[in-house]
Formats: C-alpha cells, structure tokens, sequence
C-alpha cells in the first residue's frame, strides 16, 4: 500500500596521568561515615523507587542522549526511551523486539543487525562498509553490523536517536543511533537470578551480582545462557534450525580516585552460536518440481543439502575516566573491540547443490574519545571533544555453485578523526539557542583478491578518504512549564567505502535533516504527547543492487532522496492503576534520481524497507493481590505496513502488512523479591516477512521471476519467567 504526501591498544596517556595524580586524594577515614550516611539514604531511596516502579510506564526518566544527563521531556531532539524495568514489563529482550514499540525504526535480522532508522540503512556488507545507523553499547561504537544484533540484559535503559548525528556522536550516523546502557555497580549488595522457560524448548538463565569492595570501589558483574531448539525441521534429516545457543557476560568496575575523579573499567563477552536465520523460497518453479524437489508442506518445513550455521563471537574492554572540578567535566573513554563472523547458508534453500555461500568477517577496533565540557552552566551549556577510531578487518565470500567456486577475500584498514562540539545558549528563561560542528576525516586502505575455481581472477589495493563538516543549528521555546517546542537543522555524514568482489568505490552519503516538534505533558500530569515533524534531503544514498549473472552484491550510489514523515508518541494516566499508550509514525521515502543506465530511473520508488504507516498500541493494568504483591497485565498490538525490499519496488520483493499481539501477565510481590511473568509473543502466530530476495533456479541462475528466498519472523511462543532479586 502506498501513501502520498508531496593489535591491544593501551589506555589513554590522560586516563593515566589523572589515575597516578590522584593517590593523594582517596577517601579519608572521616568521610566514611558520612558516606554511609548517604548509602543509608539512597537504599530508602532506592526502595520507594522499586515500589514506584509498578508504574514505570509513564515515569519520564533521564537521559543522555546530548552527552549530559537530562530529562527526556526536556531534551529537544527525537529520541525514544525505555528504562531497564519497562523493557522488562513489556518483554523487550533483544532488538528484534525494541522496533514494535518505538517510532521509526525497523530491524531486520538477517543474522546480523540491519538498522533501517526514517528509511535510512543500508544491506552492505564487508569490513570496507559502515552501517548508516549506529548502535553503541555504554558509549561504545559497535563498528560491526555482524555483531550489533545482541541479546539485552541488565539494561539500565535503552536510548533511540532519530535522524542525524552529525556533532557529538563517537562516529557519525546519517540515520540515527541506538544506545544501550548498561546498569552500574551499587554500593550496596544486590542481585538477579532469573530462569525462563518457554516454546521449542528455550531456557534462558541469568545472573546479577552487585555491591562495594572497598570504600571506594564497587562492582558489577552479570552472566546469560539462553538456549532454544530450531523453529525449522529439515523433512528430510529431520535436523532442525534457527535455534538459539548464546553465552554473554559482562564485569564493571568502578573506581573513586578521589571526590572528584571516577575510573569505570568494562569488559564484555557475547558468544551466539546455532544456525542463524533461515531463508525459505517463496515459491517452487517448474524446474524444481521436475526435479523432484521436496516441497515443504507446513509453514516451518524445509530441505537443506547445506547445513547453515551463524557463530559470532565479540568480546571488548572499556575504560571511562571522569575529572568532575568545579568549573570544567573533563572525560576520556578508551576501548578494545574484537569480534568474528562465520555464516554457512543454503541460499537455494532446497536439497539440491545450486547455490550455497560462506562469509567470513573478523575485526579488531581501537576507539579514543575525549570530552570537556563545563560542570555548572549559567546561561551557556558547552561541550567539545576529540575522537578517534582505527579498525582492521578482514574475511571473505565464497560463492558455491554446482562446478563453481568463486573466493573473494578481502582486507580494509579504516582510520577516522573528529574533533566537535556543541553549546546551548538561554536567550531568555524560555528560549535556548543550539549551535553544533563536528570535522570528520575518514580513510579507508582495501585489498582483495577473486579467485575463481582455485585460479586468480583480479586482484587490487585501492585506498581513499573522505571528509566533512558537518553543523546543527536548533532552538528550543517553553511555551509553559510543560510544553516545549523545538525546531532543528542538522547535516550527517557517512564515509565512502569499497565493494566487497571488485574493489569499486562509492562515495560519502550527505544528509540534512529539517525537524520541528512539541513535547508535552498535560492534564495534571496525566497525558504525556510528544509529536515530530522531519524532512530528509538525501544526496548519494549507498544502495546495494544485485547482479543477476554474478550473483553478487554491489553497492552504488542512488543520487538524491526525499524523506518527510511524521510521529507520535502518547502515554495516558487513565486511572492510577491504569496506563494505556500509542506510538505512530508516517513515512513518505521516495527516490528523486536514481539512473539505471538505458533509459531506467528509479526516481519515484520508494526506498527499500520503510514502512509507509507503522503504529503500536499497548496497555497496562495494576492491581493487588491481598497479603502476596502487585499483579500487572500488559497487552501490546503493533502493525506495520508492507515495503519493498528492494530499490526497483518489484512487487515479488514486496511484503504484505502485518500485526503483532503480545500478552503478559506478572506477579510481584510486596518486597520485590519475587516476580512471576506468564508472557506470549505474536500471540495471532502471524507469518510475516522481514527480508526479500532473489532466489534461484535449479541452474544457478536469477531470472525466473517466480524464485524469491524470503525471511520470516518469529512463530508464536509463550512461557513463563521467575525472578528472585535479592
């Protein structure tokens, strides 16, 4: 349907310079007690929060989105958030999950983290490509789509950034940028064990432990094993697939130097192991028939020659060093990211030998950040930095057809330097004046190598850069004491790269996005309504296109684009016991040039994978349970419209409309040791596609064009989760 609108690096040189400055200044005996006064506190604190935490749906938490701590109500960009408990309550455990309850944002996993933010994203793969929006865990980029898609565990909260983030953000996203938070070590003992156990067999156990060491340190540490048999059964070896075998664990420590100085030291491990997404055909030509092909005759049946299999494997240490003096913040973020990729698929997806293909990815990144900003702003919040990346990558494509083989390995070393900053300025009490700029400087170093059937085909070592200025400008006006408007202009940038195969290069895609919006809370504290307005000019979209002959990917650049949409996000108090919510979003993306060659343009398409018109409804309900705890039913009905998957909008790459219901139920009790949740998931067992593809006939070829390989989402399933917190 469619709508019209018109090597380990070491530590920073200043991480240790301020950690051996400060051995003067550790906690003296006498600030013990005080400090245990204030421990006291907080756990009283801490203790009506969790209580409070029954209605976590309309609570207005703190974010960060602009690098300092602000309320999201009062932040003037759009960015959607959920807490830690909130993810819980509605059963958010991956990403997959996150893109049904926030506005403009589609995820498609495809065994690694396609994110699709307004109709910005791209499906380019290999080390010398970067994705258009970013995902950072605990303020670290992920430079890998490979290994972004990750399992979310002891989240403190979950931050969406929509649009461009072109000044303060480590590395810079055209699209937008998601951020997980992890929670942070307390100063008293706490913990988390939780068992679920669920359809096809699943069983996820975690594990939190939490408290001081010292006087002035503290740790975190938090263990997950989840498991799950495969969703689809081979009819023929009756193996099954798209199972689930993941291990992650992640260690914080944080340290006080001093009153004033904090170091918080990170390490993390995520281990996902299985088959990886399956990919089913959409339909059997004639050939295949003749052939005697197994036809599947239940929606999860198949038949593979080729056992897939997806392993990645991603671990990283971290440190964050912050000077809190009386004038001036100063913060250095230091990271070490390492990560492999190895996928098998049968991309035929029938038991013949057609076609079948092997990518391997391994990366190694060293991330430098540096931020000073001014601790108590009196008129003019500013914040300037330096930023600093360097990746190796490298892996590779194999292409196996019956008699063919086509190995294409390759390398990249990618180099990337910012320096930014930004400052708000309060013209009056109500209107506040925002000025960013941020230089990128961006170089890539490739090689590759084709061989085709064991001899050498081509082979080069091409290199380039890229740079760009890239501003913001936006105000803000209180129309009440709960109202806010805002409007902004701000530019993105993405580096251009190299095409995995060939060598060819691409160019840098340009953004500017136009913004205006309100953000509300009203009916005494009743109704919270934030709406946004956007409008994309998109110049040299990176496009990824399909050879029909070679079968392998290219990316180019699209020309220029026009994205406009509109969302919304609503949150209702009906009752005390009573929450009710509604998410919206409009999107227009279509193509304003895009030359085929011969005469073609696709100039008028739609972008691929953007929803036209997406929304989410959900409600909560709490009640008491006489002398046992809170019981909370939570319902969430979500529906999206049908897109093209790809740029030439072919309608047998097109998805239908679909909609999602998931239910929940929890008990809790009074002292919040205990929570018992019944959950189901796509509950109306919807079967719906989230990629699309050309397929292939029994030759090897792509130009039937009743041969599709599709992806599908999740099946219904349902379980029950307990939680013992301590």
């Amino acid at each position: 349907m469619k709508y019209k609108l018109k090597t380990i690096y070491p530590l920073s040189a200043l991480t240790l310079a301020m950690a051996l400055s400060s051995g003067q200044s550790f906690a003296a005996e006498a600030q013990v007690n005080s400090d245990n006064d204030q421990t006291e506190t907080k756990t009283a604190q801490q203790t009506e929060e969790k209580v409070a935490r029954k209605d976590t749906l309309f609570e207005t938490i703190q974010i960060t989105a602009q690098k300092r701590e602000a309320s999201i109500q009062s932040t003037p960009i759009s960015v959607t958030a959920f807490s830690g408990d909130v993810l819980d309550q509605i059963g958010i455990t991956n990403m997959d999950d996150f893109q049904f309850f926030a506005p403009g944002i589609t995820i498609t996993n495809d065994s690694q983290a396609i994110v699709n933010i307004r109709g910005v994203g791209t499906t380019a793969f290999g080390v010398a490509t970067d994705p258009s929006s970013t995902i950072y865990i605990d303020g670290i980029y992920q430079p890998r789509p490979t290994t972004g898609y990750q399992d979310m565990f002891d989240v403190e909260r979950l931050e969406l950034l929509r649009g461009p983030q072109g000044v303060l953000f480590g590395r810079n996203s055209v699209g937008g940028a998601l951020n997980i938070i992890s929670k942070a070590p307390t100063d008293e003992v706490e913990g988390t064990v939780g068992l679920t156990l669920g359809s096809y067999n699943k069983q996820t156990l975690t594990g939190t432990f939490s408290g001081g060491l010292t006087d002035n340190s503290r740790g975190r540490i938090t263990l997950l094993k989840n498991s799950r048999d495969g969703i689809y059964k081979d009819m023929l070896t009756g193996e099954e697939y798209q199972d689930e075998d993941t291990f992650a664990g992640r260690g914080t420590l944080a340290i006080d130097l001093s009153d004033k100085l904090e170091i918080v030291l990170r390490g993390d491990y995520n281990n996902d192991g299985g088959t990886g997404y399956i990919s089913q055909r959409g339909g059997y030509t004639q050939d295949y028939v003749d052939a005697g092909a197994a036809i599947p005759k239940d929606d999860y049946d198949i038949a593979l020659n080729y056992k897939p299999k997806t392993d990645v494997e991603v671990w990283g240490l971290s440190s964050t060093l912050t000077w809190t003096g009386d004038d001036y913040t100063i913060k250095s973020i230091s990271s070490y990211r390492e990560s492999d990729f190895d996928q098998k698929t049968d991309a035929d997806a029938t038991e013949f030998t057609v076609f079948n293909i092997n990518f391997l990815e391994a990366s190694e990144s060293f991330t430098q950040e540096f931020q000073l900003s001014n601790t108590t702003p009196d008129g003019l919040d500013w914040i300037t930095g330096l930023f600093y990346l360097k990746e190796d990558g490298s892996g590779g494509i194999d292409l196996l057809t019956d008699g063919l083989a086509i190995e294409i390995t390759e390398e990249n070393v990618t180099e990337a330097y910012a320096a930014f900053g930004q400052m708000t300025y309060d013209v009056n009490p109500k209107l506040r004046a925002t000025f960013g700029l941020r230089y990128s400087y961006e170089s890539k170093n490739y090689g590759y190598v084709t061989n085709v059937n064991g001899g050498l085909d081509d082979t080069g070592t091409p290199d380039d850069s890229w740079s760009a200025w890239t501003p913001r400008f936006a105000l803000d006006y209180d129309l009440a004491d709960d109202i806010m408007i805002y409007a902004s202009a701000t530019n993105g940038f993405k580096s251009g790269g190299f095409q995995i195969g060939d060598g060819t290069s691409f160019e840098q895609e340009d953004l500017w996005s136009y913004e205006t919006g309100i953000k509300s809370t009203l009916l005494d504290n009743r109704l919270r309504a934030n709406v946004g307005l956007f409008l994309y000019d998109y110049t040299n979209l990176q496009v990824v296109e399909y050879d029909d002959d070679s079968g392998i990917s290219t990316t180019t650049n699209a020309g220029e684009a026009t994205i406009q949409g509109i969302e919304g996000e609503f949150v209702a108090r009906v009752s005390n016991n009573f929450d009710v919510n509604l998410v919206v979003t409009y999107t227009n993306a279509e193509f304003d040039y895009f030359p085929q060659g011969e005469g073609v343009d696709f100039a008028g398409n739609e972008l691929p994978n953007t929803p036209n018109l997406t929304y989410s409804l959900g409600a909560q309900y709490t009640t008491e349970m006489a002398d046992v705890g809170y019981v909370v039913f939570r319902g969430d009905y979500a529906w999206r419209d049908g897109v093209y998957f790809k740029s030439n909008n072919e309608e047998k790459f097109q998805s239908d409309s679909y909609s999602l219901l998931n239910l929940r139920v929890s008990l809790m009790t009074f002292d919040d040791k205990w929570e018992v949740s019944l959950y189901g998931t796509n509950m109306l067992d919807e079967r719906y596609a989230t990629y699309i593809t050309a397929g292939r006939n029994l030759d090897g070829s792509r130009t039937d064009s009743g041969n599709t390989s599709n992806t599908y989402g999740e099946p219904r399933q349902y379980g029950v989760k307990v939680r013992y917190n301590f």
